[in-house]
């Protein structure tokens, strides 16, 4: 179905402006709705008879699959656009690490409990690895099936259980089928075993071709088969023709809407180069892939892949803000330095985390700047001693401490003495950043 103009959905909804789907008006939920910014089924008034006519217009170009099940299910795809800038990207990649079942049994559960601990804490926010990849190389297929349980029973994560023989995955599945696990790879000589495979254990499928006529050729074929959730797998052999496949596939989804090629991508980084690996494993998240798989356990490899898909996956039209109060790091008292700062995200966790790292305890203030960092907040006019002496005050932390002493960033530094006007506090220039606060907090304060 083609898609429908906001006036043609405003039509088929309930014309209430009841507001139940948290928009005021329904034009306004309609005009989202064509947009592909919200889902049909935010409104909870549409008749089944709307519903029926709406769903296929509204329904994303790339299809969502899910992979797992309960708190430790991946959704990826979905996606409406192309480039970030055209809207924001939804769902953030999968990142899965690669277990072999030709390794040793004992170096296999070593290296599933290091890819368990492949979390961690940036700016606010847990992020890790999300899946691990099981892939059949040499075991028989019941051998593998108990692998599969092994490496289950040792990780919660989902898995991702690959193999050409698909009655090695019949016999994982034996073992691990309620986990909703991904399975693959289906090809042109296996797709009918496979598709029946994925059918009868509701688990979402991996097609694998050589080029986009094949695999919109076997989704064709498959989906005539009733499977529904489909990963597209090419085989590429270098990263340049990565970036090529994937932009293509992308662009005919969500440009050309072309249904057989509307499913989300996996792509994979394997190289005996450690620095190639990063750098492939980086462009994947960045063009365009659903799911990554690596051949790697290092958390220096993993951690920087990480980063890039946390910022790429944030909404570029909402600034990220933590909230404006008084945050007390480790364990202040009245000895304690206080410091000050805005609500831009990345600014506040960059100061807390070096404050923290560096040994100390601190009271930080955070002024509200609707999420600006301190450089653009003082450009925008948002920060002036006024201002910043109010929010200390009405804080209260220099009632927290028995010294009048408050460090400034140093970007802002031409505040200093406002600040001190208007506080009657002792302002202290800080570093201009945050790497340097450590030091300036061993000479300056400790002495």
């Amino acid at each position: 179905m083609a898609d429908l103009s906001a006036m043609d959905i405003y039509q088929e909804l309930p014309q209430t402006d009841c507001g139940d789907c948290n928009f005021p008006t329904c034009m306004a939920f309609a005009m989202q709705l064509a947009s592909k910014q919200v889902s049909l089924d935010e409104c909870p008034h549409v008749t089944e008879e709307a519903e029926e006519a709406l769903s296929a217009s509204s329904a994303p170009p790339m299809r969502i699959v899910t992979v797992g099940n309960g708190n430790s299910e991946v959704e990826v795809g979905g996606e409406t656009v192309q480039f970030r800038h055209e809207e924001k990207f939804y769902r953030p990649p999968g990142i899965g690490i690669t277990v072999r079942d030709g390794r040793d049994r004992d170096r296999l559960n070593e290296r599933v409990e290091r890819v368990n601990q492949l979390q961690f804490e940036r700016v606010g926010e847990e992020i890790g690895v999300d899946m691990i990849t099981v892939e059949n190389s040499q075991l028989p297929p019941s051998e593998f099936g108990e692998l599969v349980a092994e490496v289950n029973d040792i990780s919660e994560l989902p898995l991702i259980i690959l193999s050409s023989d698909p009655e090695s995955i019949e016999h994982a599945l034996k073992e691990v089928s309620d986990g909703r696990p991904l399975i693959g790879k289906a090809n042109g000589e296996n797709w009918r075993k496979m598709a029946e495979l994925s059918e009868k254990y509701e688990c979402p499928l991996t097609v694998a071709g050589e080029g986009l006529e094949e695999l919109a050729d076997l989704t064709e074929r498959i989906s005539e088969t009733g499977v529904e959730e489909m990963i597209l797998a090419p085989d590429c052999e270098s990263l340049p023709n990565y970036l090529q496949t994937l932009t293509e596939i992308r662009r005919l989804a969500v440009k050309e809407k072309y249904s057989p090629l509307g499913y989300p991508v996996m792509a994979s980084t394997v190289s005996d180069d450690l620095f190639q690996l990063v750098a492939d494993g980086t462009n994947h998240v960045l063009k365009f892939a659903s799911i990554l798989t690596l051949d790697t356990v290092k958390k220096w490899q993993i951690l920087p892949i990480l980063t890039v898909r946390q910022h790429i996956y944030i909404d570029p039209q909402v600034q990220n803000s933590v909230e404006a109060k008084l945050y007390e790091v480790g364990d202040p008292g009245p000895d304690s330095p206080v410091l000050f700062t805005t609500n831009f995200q990345l600014t506040y966790y960059s100061l807390e985390g070096e404050v923290e790292d560096g040994g100390f305890s601190a009271y930080i203030t955070v002024m509200d700047t609707d999420g600006l960092g301190v450089l653009n907040s003082y450009a925008d006019d948002r920060l002036s001693g006024e201002g910043i002496a109010e929010t200390i005050r009405e804080q209260g932390a220099m009632d927290l401490v028995n010294h009048d002493k408050i460090i400034i960033p140093g970007l802002v530094a031409m505040l200093r003495i406002s600040i001190q006007e208007e506080g009657d506090w002792e302002v202290l220039v800080g570093p201009e950043d945050a790497a340097s606060l450590p030091r300036f907090l061993r000479k300056e304060w400790e002495e």
